[in-house]
């Protein structure tokens, strides 16, 4: 039996679930920008601690973005000065993972909501992969 047309399926399952996100990798600092909003943004090939600046907040209302360690390197989130809410801190500017051998598979979801960055930490436990908040 031949599949004839999957288009309406693709239709409904992006719809549901989605469609394909932008992978970006940036190995060295940088400061992203409203149009790689949505994107992943992972450290691979850093060779060196990686700082990743998140837009100003007045032009990023619905922005967000998945980061993930993907080297042994230290990776640093930064949000325009005490604009960043994460775990136990309403005025955050930044959240590090640069603990050695606690760094690889540490992840950050940032989603801004006009006023701040939202972030949310995804560590595997306070015990095994602890996260600098500043």
């Amino acid at each position: 039996m031949a599949i004839t047309s999957t288009r309406n399926f693709v239709t409904n399952f992006n719809k549901t679930m989605g469609s394909r996100r932008k992978v970006i990798t940036h190995a060295s600092t940088a400061t992203l920008t409203v149009a790689e909003s949505g994107s992943l943004v992972t450290t691979e090939g850093a060779g060196g601690a990686v700082v990743l600046t998140l837009p100003a907040v007045a032009s990023s209302t619905g922005c967000y973005f998945w980061f993930v360690n993907a080297e042994d390197q230290d990776m640093t989130i930064t949000a325009p000065a005490n604009l960043m809410v994460t775990f136990n801190d309403i005025t955050a500017t930044s959240v590090k993972f640069g603990t050695s051998s606690e760094k690889v598979g540490g992840g950050v979801f940032a989603y801004c909501d006009g006023a701040k960055w939202m972030v949310q930490l995804s560590t595997y436990d306070g015990a095994d992969q602890l996260v600098t908040v500043a």
